[in-house]
């Protein structure tokens, strides 16, 4: 069997590019305010994926290698990146998570107050660096995807500890709290590259199903996942009491007596509880049956780019369809 591509090699159309983006990060982060720029920098210092700049510019890149495009892509793209990053440190103060990208969060290491004030900033500057880039259409669908977002993490909230929580519910959750916001920055590149409407609507389909596959093989990783490798803390939402589908498919394959015991378990706090729930899971097959489901939806995402004649950014976007699935972070 071929080795799946490294995330260095999928990003080679647009390395040059993608090597910037830590600098315009900073850049637009950049305050007098020594606190807040202590916390930005040791943030920023956790290596990411880089996948929503990736996906800017390789969105860019299927239609255009102009570059006097350089700039105004380079701070769209970090602007994706900067907003992922405050979601994140509002996720880990909700969920109580004490590590991210193999560091400390920063609710650990500086207390929620300051962890919520800079997530703040982050987002705020994030907006304001996509207004910056001028074009209506960018502006317009971030604001609508930042809203999804939002929504999406505001639903999963209200859905805690729900034990009858259908699939359904929890695709339409992840779609909006996580594949929205690649869509966006997929469709944002598109838009700046100068694609016809047919590749932008092709390209947003591609965002949401890559990004649900992706998300579901997230929450697969949170049981199964080495904790250096995935580089956050295993279990963050089982213990926030946040169910995924591979225990929403153990729920609903059990029989009732043995449901009120997981129930249970699942609200308590016995030691040993994550690897009682992990052992469950893994034998009763709902790993299995929730990667099979992102299968489907990376399968769906490779079809969304039939549109495009063959490129070195499309081979690169069907390489990550593949990398999704053998991912181990």
């Amino acid at each position: 069997m071929k080795a799946a591509a490294t995330l260095e090699e999928i990003y080679a159309p647009v390395e040059s590019r993608l090597q910037a983006i830590p600098e315009t990060i900073l850049e637009i982060l950049s305050t007098p305010n020594e606190l807040a720029a202590d916390v930005i920098r040791y943030f920023f210092s956790g290596k990411g994926k880089l996948l929503r700049p990736a996906l800017t510019l390789l969105g860019a890149e299927l239609k255009s290698t102009d570059e006097g495009l350089e700039p105004r892509l380079l701070k769209l793209a970090s602007s994706y990146e900067i907003f992922h990053g405050a979601t994140l440190i509002h996720d880990d103060i909700i969920d109580s998570a004490y590590l991210r990208r193999n560091i400390p969060t920063i609710n650990v290491k500086w207390g929620p107050e300051v962890a919520v004030l800079v997530g703040d900033y982050l987002h705020d500057k994030a907006i304001a660096a996509i207004f910056e880039n001028g074009n209506p259409s960018i502006v317009s669908t971030f604001l609508k995807t930042a809203g999804e977002v939002c929504d999406g993490e505001i639903h999963e909230l209200k859905e805690k500890d729900n034990f009858v929580l259908s699939e359904a519910e929890y695709l339409a959750i992840i779609e909006k709290k996580t594949a929205s916001l690649l869509a966006c920055a997929l469709e944002s590149g598109a838009i700046l590259g100068g694609a016809n409407s047919a590749e932008i609507h092709a390209l947003r389909r591609f965002g949401r199903d890559f990004g649900i596959a992706f998300q579901i093989v997230d929450d697969c990783l949170d049981f199964t996942g080495n904790e250096h490798e995935f580089g956050k803390t295993l279990g963050a939402d089982c213990f926030a009491g946040v169910l995924t589908l591979p225990l929403i498919r153990l729920f609903e394959i059990l029989e009732p007596a043995k449901k009120g015991e997981l129930m249970q378990l699942f609200k308590s706090e016995t030691p040993g509880k994550f690897q009682t729930l992990l052992d469950k899971v893994r034998d009763s097959g709902a790993i299995d049956y929730a990667m099979e489901k992102a299968k489907k939806y990376s399968a769906a995402a490779r079809n969304d780019l039939d549109v495009f004649s063959d490129s070195p950014a499309k081979r690169s976007f069907e390489r990550l369809v593949d990398y999704v699935l053998e991912r181990n972070r």
